[in-house]
């Protein structure tokens, strides 16, 4: 475990779902802090959607993720958790969302589920959902459509207009223990992931913005390496800025961590191919604000057998982006 030249454990607290929580969450979990996941209850694609529509589960996707990246049982068991069958009706379900739902059912709440999955995962910090209850994001595009549900949003099935606003519907109340981690984190981080459907749909929770300005220590926006077709086309890193801050009103970014390195040309073509390019740091070179890293991981993400989300094969470097965060805190 690394150590940090600090006389009291610090709170770090991270806001989203999907692999770009994650993979925060794994780099900071090797650090003695007080590490909280924050994670959105909006997520209705792949097995969560299928679990949440026929069951009425809180969306477990993001939640078993993040369960994952903080778990300190033995690897088999985080394996385990996180193994997707791909074959006959459980085809495409991860074990744990599964295991996530049959827990909802016994417990009767969905809080106290993610409370239990915490022991049986040896969870090293927390996982709080944003709200004990689901919602549908939608999103208005600049020629007015509305588009449903948040998968629907992340993989668009045609060329379609820019996203101007997302909401949800219907309105959700914040988990109280979320508000809570917010206002106390030492370093609020919000990103990387896909910004209209991982990052905004927690800030949507009401309460959460709010809690996000009376935030004690500063708040940070991981910038993504990679636009997003469908939701981040053209948008460079103050273009990412600006529209968080619309929704953290009256909030602000206090730091923006940015990668400052080219991923290799043959993936930036692979992504070419698709509509997608690096994002671009348009900050001055004085901002006080810009946290210039090289944080492209070596290794390239695969897409695993049985998952019907396409994904992205670019990811940050774990390591490189946790300390990149702990460097934040405050002396």
């Amino acid at each position: 475990m690394n150590d940090i030249a600090t006389p009291e454990r610090r709170r770090i607290t991270v806001l989203g779902g999907g692999t770009g929580t994650f993979t925060v969450l794994t780099g900071l979990k090797t650090y003695p802090l007080d590490l909280a996941a924050v994670v959105s209850s909006a997520d209705d694609g792949g097995s969560t959607g299928v679990l949440r529509d026929e069951l009425g589960v809180l969306p477990p996707g993001d939640i078993r993720q993040c369960l994952v990246a903080l778990s300190s049982a033995d690897e088999i068991m985080r394996r385990v958790f996180n193994y997707r069958f791909t074959r006959g009706p459980l085809n495409g379900h991860p074990l744990g969302n599964i295991f996530m739902s049959a827990l909802e059912d016994l417990c009767g709440n969905p809080i106290e589920a993610v409370r239990q999955a915490h022991q049986l995962l040896r969870v090293r910090g927390r996982v709080i959902p944003v709200s004990a209850t689901a919602s549908n994001l939608y999103a208005q595009l600049t020629d007015k459509t509305v588009v449903r549900g948040e998968h629907a949003i992340d993989d668009p099935t045609c060329e379609r207009a820019a996203i101007e606003s997302c909401f949800l519907d219907p309105p959700v109340d914040a988990n109280p223990d979320a508000l809570d981690v917010i206002r106390d984190a030492d370093v609020l981080v919000m990103g990387p992931g896909d910004l209209y459907t991982s990052t905004i749909p927690v800030l949507l929770v009401d309460g959460v913005a709010h809690a996000v300005a009376e935030c004690r220590g500063k708040r940070v926006l991981v910038t993504n390496l990679m636009t997003k077709r469908g939701q981040t086309d053209g948008y460079s890193a103050e273009t990412f800025v600006e529209a968080v801050e619309r929704y953290l009103a009256p909030g602000r970014i206090d730091a923006v961590i940015l990668n400052a390195e080219s991923p290799p040309q043959d993936i930036l073509d692979r992504y070419a191919t698709v509509g997608e390019h690096p994002v671009e740091d348009d900050f001055a070179p004085d901002d006080p604000r810009a946290v210039r890293v090289p944080l492209v991981s070596s290794r390239l993400a695969k897409q695993a057998d049985g998952d019907r989300i396409r994904r992205s094969v670019l990811r940050h470097d774990a390591d490189k982006l946790a300390t990149t965060i702990i460097g934040l805190l405050p002396s």
